[in-house]
């Protein structure tokens, strides 16, 4: 969901960039993808408004970007931004992942995602709410140094980091605006998939 934003505005940057401002993933992408090596395979489960940027901004640093997301609409927007690979929230990607992003708020997905990994792979939680997450197998899921992370803090350093590379990189931004007094039927909306990539409230003048 869009929401304000107090980090100083880049010249030249998208303003609808800025509308992912309030989303629990505005974080820098250091700290979410967790030791992915140049050209790494990166997962992303979920692909709303933040995790589509993330994506671009991963592609443009050189990674290899495999979608998993329950909308097929989100699916064929990956697809078009240049993933390899997309799918259904619990498809196996066609090759093991160095790293991996949850922004979808589901636990069910944190074994299937650590499933994925190739040994010595991150994955690591995106949003603040997550619901209970599944008994873990050890030999399916952790063994062989993977790592389960969550990634909370956004602190104005972080979006000055954001910021500053998203001047960088031509990104694409997917958004849909809404009017600032329809903030419950955008979210509504969100959790029906009627839309895809950020929905954006708009204040009336």
């Amino acid at each position: 969901m869009a929401g304000r934003t107090d980090h100083p505005v880049q010249h030249g940057l998208q303003a609808e960039v800025l509308g992912q401002g309030n989303d629990s993933t505005q974080k820098p992408l250091h700290p979410l993808l967790g030791g992915l090596p140049q050209g790494g395979k990166l997962g992303i489960y979920g692909f709303g408004g933040s995790a589509h940027l993330t994506a671009q901004m991963a592609m443009y640093e050189g990674a290899s970007v495999y979608v998993m997301t329950r909308s097929a609409a989100a699916q064929r927007l990956a697809l078009e931004l240049g993933a390899e690979f997309a799918g259904p929230a619990e498809a196996d990607p066609p090759e093991p992942l160095d790293s991996a992003i949850l922004f979808a708020p589901v636990g069910g997905l944190v074994p299937i995602a650590l499933r994925a990994l190739d040994r010595g792979g991150t994955l690591a939680v995106a949003g603040i709410h997550l619901s209970d997450i599944p008994v873990l197998d050890y030999q399916k899921h952790l063994f062989q140094e993977r790592h389960l992370r969550s990634v909370t803090a956004n602190t104005r350093a972080d979006g000055r980091e954001f910021l500053a590379l998203a001047e960088k990189v031509p990104l694409r931004p997917t958004t849909v605006p809404y009017a600032w007094t329809k903030a419950d039927q955008a979210l509504l909306d969100l959790s029906q998939d009627r839309y895809t990539g950020a929905a954006v409230l708009l204040r009336s003048a």
